[in-house]
């Protein structure tokens, strides 16, 4: 581990960079991983470049969110236990404050006013590009053979035509990777990469010590917020492959009269939702941030969002820290080997999706499509810079949405 010497320097770094990204990105998880993979491998050299890509299929098979697994990473990587929590509190303050004032209805949110509107349709047209340009940095790491291809072609079939949640596309990658490996096939990079972290052990009364404190804490905040805390702690051990996966249950626990938590009616949940992948941070966060805020004020948005975030720190940790003792496990290959292809293919469903939102637009019911050719040049210039390395990612960003604010009209 490094930095250790110097641990409090880094953790105000990383709290600062990490911030920035969920300041500035828009859309959740896979775009904020996109950005930190290029703010801390390339630029900072905090981590080996690529390195985050390729614990993206880890992110993805422990529940939690995707932009949540990568700061806990960054942040065990640099400063252990303490770096994975600022990593989150980071990660999720942007989405906390912007989503108060969204819930106390304020009226500074103008996301309809056109330039804001234009800057924002900028930031996801350079998205789309960042995106591709991820995946196709890290196509060579991640699909290899005939059962790479043909797994990258089955789940963008699944997700992008189907519509099947990733949560169930995962789980059907993980079985047929551990069918594969059993059945013979061969794992490239099982063996040589190393995919865990070792973590020095705590010392026995100071961790006695802090999990009684945690424990304590959450008895006492329990008296008043417990329905909050069993609600989102079970919604941080569903949420595999990320924010949307939430949805449904989200759908389910808080719209229509007979959801036992809220009754919101559906037309406010579309415009939550649609809030919610407009404004920066974590999607997940966001809509944690405002039902929290709906059933226990502010206090209850804090609850909600920790919450949300709690459960992937104790599994990700875990799971990092015994993963290189398992990893020449068959089942384990197994499961690393179905999950990359499927996470390269999902990736590419995620740039999609953005395309689908700044590039070739369409209105709700409409036939027809609109394309945006100064959303495209943002996205060829946005994917340029990232695949070139000529321009810092969130130079790009910024860029970006100036452009698209100076274009509002036309964009």
């Amino acid at each position: 581990m490094r930095n250790q010497q110097h641990k409090g320097p880094v953790l105000l770094r990383f709290f600062y960079e990490m911030f920035k990204i969920a300041l500035f990105v828009v859309g959740g998880g896979y775009a904020i991983l996109a950005v930190a993979n290029e703010v801390f491998g390339r630029r900072l050299k905090w981590l080996r470049e690529g390195e985050l890509l390729d614990h993206l299929p880890v992110f993805q098979m422990i529940p939690g969110l995707i932009a949540g697994n990568t700061a806990i990473y960054v942040g065990l990587r640099m400063a252990g236990r303490w770096g994975a929590v600022v990593g989150l509190v980071a990660v999720a303050l942007p989405s906390y404050l912007i989503f108060l004032g969204v819930s106390y209805g304020y009226s500074w949110l103008p996301v309809d006013n056109l330039w804001v509107s234009g800057m924002l349709a900028g930031l996801r047209a350079a998205l789309t590009g960042i995106l591709f340009g991820t995946l196709v940095k890290g196509w060579r790491r991640s699909v290899r053979g005939v059962y790479g291809y043909v797994s990258v072609a089955v789940v963008l079939v699944l997700a992008v035509v189907g519509g099947w949640n990733p949560a169930l596309i995962l789980l059907l990658a993980m079985t047929a990777g551990i069918v594969w490996k059993f059945l013979g096939g061969t794992v490239p990079w099982a063996e040589n990469d190393a995919m865990g972290l070792q973590l020095p052990p705590i010392p026995r009364l100071r961790l006695m010590l802090t999990l009684g404190g945690t424990a304590l804490c959450v008895a006492l905040i329990s008296v008043f917020y417990g329905r909050i805390i069993c609600a989102f702690i079970k919604f941080g051990l569903l949420g595999f492959g990320g924010g949307f996966v939430l949805v449904p249950l989200y759908l389910r626990e808080f719209v229509g009269p007979s959801a036992p938590y809220l009754q919101l009616p559906m037309e406010e949940f579309s415009n939550l939702m649609a809030l919610t992948q407009a404004t920066p941070g974590p999607i997940s966060v966001n809509a944690a941030t405002f039902f929290g805020f709906r059933l226990g004020g502010v206090i209850g948005a804090a609850v909600a969002t920790a919450a949300l975030l709690t459960p992937s720190f104790f599994l990700l940790t875990a799971a990092l820290t015994g993963l290189e003792r398992w990893k020449r496990n068959r089942v384990v290959q197994g499961l690393l080997w179905g999950v990359k292809p499927a996470t390269s293919a999902l990736l590419a469903a995620a740039g999609l999706v953005f395309a689908e939102m700044s590039v070739l637009t369409h209105a709700t019911g409409a036939t027809t499509w609109q394309f945006h050719p100064l959303a495209l040049a943002l996205a060829v210039f946005a994917g340029w810079a990232l695949y070139s390395g000529r321009l810092p990612i969130m130079w790009t960003l910024f860029a970006s949405a100036a452009a698209g604010c100076a274009v509002a009209p036309w964009i």
